[in-house]
């Protein structure tokens, strides 16, 4: 699946050009979805055009990415998601080709397929068995573990009806790029906020004294160590959240 392009990107403007090419697609297909007032994909970005004056492309994506934090801090706020985002030290020349872009990118592939590409362009695992993931009732509370940035919340709320990001899930997020695909999550399924998404890597969660640690989920979901994922069962998780069904994928 095509994506915009950050390979001319220095080192060290490569994760804000990773995170913000992220997110302009996110809203691209947020405004071909109907969700949101076309801006990214209005023809020849016509208002845009009209009332720039010596605005560049790159004071466009900070707009735009100014507005979408209103309701979504995360993954749109800089300060929010972490990782010293700076969208202003974008190279102009390269806003400028991903505006002309956006118009080829496929907008109205299966949410599964785009929450992968997603994945894939921040550097998040991607290999995991969705499928082993149980059916869970509308009144129980998931914990997502760090490491896969809200992939299985999405799954799961794609398969079950009944079930909501922002009733349902907690996502602990340990990374830059695991809070951003957790905010794109929200913009795929219209989720009014991101709250539930929290910045908890896997140091946090050994403290008993964290948040998460203190409240009752009736499942734990996450990576299998396997793969990469970060935490054990057996003296780990099982410990921790005593109650929970822990299901690693």
């Amino acid at each position: 699946m095509p994506s915009l392009d950050v390979s001319t990107l220095s080192d060290a403007q490569r994760p804000t050009g990773v995170w913000a090419a992220s997110l302009l697609h996110a809203l691209a297909r947020d405004e071909a979805a109907g969700r949101r007032r076309p801006r990214l994909t209005e023809p020849k970005l016509d208002t845009w055009s009209r009332f720039r004056g010596r605005l560049s492309s790159v004071d466009l994506v900070s707009l735009l990415f100014e507005d979408a934090a209103v309701l979504h801090r995360v993954p749109f706020d800089p300060e929010a998601v972490g990782g010293a985002l700076r969208p202003e030290r974008l190279p102009e020349t390269v806003t400028d080709d991903w505006l002309k872009a956006i118009e080829s990118l496929p907008l109205n592939t299966a949410g599964a397929d785009y929450i992968l590409e997603q994945a894939r362009l921040l550097g998040l695992p991607m290999r995991m068995a969705r499928s082993d993931l149980h059916v869970m009732k509308p009144h129980q509370k998931v914990l997502e573990l760090p490491g896969t940035g809200g992939q299985l919340a999405h799954h799961l709320v794609s398969s079950q009806k009944d079930l909501t990001l922002q009733d349902n899930f907690s996502v602990a997020c340990g990374s830059w790029q695991e809070l951003t695909l957790a905010g794109i999550v929200a913009l795929e399924l219209g989720a009014p906020h991101s709250d539930f998404a929290t910045r908890a890597d896997a140091a946090d969660l050994r403290n008993p004294e964290h948040p998460l640690r203190q409240r009752s989920f009736d499942f734990v979901v996450g990576l299998h160590p396997d793969k990469g994922g970060l935490f054990r069962v057996e003296d780990q998780l099982a410990i921790w959240f005593p109650t929970a069904k822990v299901l690693l994928v």
